[in-house]
């Protein structure tokens, strides 16, 4: 039997990778991906989820991942649910504790280690970030990475335009773009324009 996923994140791009990845593997289902954590409680129900996958920041604005999560575990304390997040606010971990939530982790862990994480809990165990929170890691950028960032960014190209042009298969422009927004700690395309004008790497270090 394969565990029923309910999958919850406001990046389109996060989704739908998230969803792809798992639904490859031999023991997750997909039965419901959402931008809105307002219908996730509707999706488990719908759907007798085993376990879900949340952003803490969702579409819906006043509802949030936090507060879903905590109104699923309360009228369907059997559902495993997982928070996620690529902001490293204290307070976050907190609100997740007391709405017994079962795992928490940051998006700028690897896929194959959120998906770990998932299997962990699925086995009973909890999953916390340590005390030290992540940073972005500026440096870790490779020169492909970051050409890859200012084609999303300055030239707005699709994956699949990105990957005639660097002669990459689409797949491969979506694992970069992934490991970009793990690397700068981003969760959008949106705040990774807004971290590139921060820190000046709009330009190439010979243009700017």
């Amino acid at each position: 039997m394969k565990w029923r996923i309910v999958i919850v994140d406001n990046d389109n791009f996060l989704l739908e990778l998230l969803c792809d990845y798992f639904e490859a593997s031999k023991k997750y289902h997909v039965v419901g991906c959402t931008a809105n954590a307002q219908e996730a409680f509707a999706l488990c129900c719908n759907h007798f989820a085993h376990v879900v996958l949340m952003d803490i920041s969702t579409d819906d604005g006043k509802f949030g991942g936090i507060r879903s999560g905590a109104i699923i575990k309360r009228v369907l304390p059997h559902i495993k649910v997982i928070l996620i997040t690529g902001l490293p606010e204290v307070g976050y971990i907190q609100q997740a504790k007391d709405g017994k939530i079962d795992s928490f982790l940051y998006k700028t862990d690897t896929i194959e280690n959120l998906y770990h994480a998932v299997e962990e809990t699925m086995q009973g165990k909890h999953i916390w970030p340590e005390e030290n929170l992540p940073t972005s890691d500026l440096s870790a950028l490779s020169e492909r990475e970051l050409e890859i960032a200012r084609m999303i960014c300055c030239q707005c190209l699709s994956r699949r335009e990105i990957a005639d042009i660097l002669q990459l298969s689409p797949n491969s422009v979506k694992t970069y773009t992934h490991r970009i927004y793990n690397k700068v700690n981003v969760n959008s395309s949106r705040e990774l324009m807004k971290y590139m004008l921060v820190n000046d790497l709009i330009l190439p270090d010979d243009e700017s």
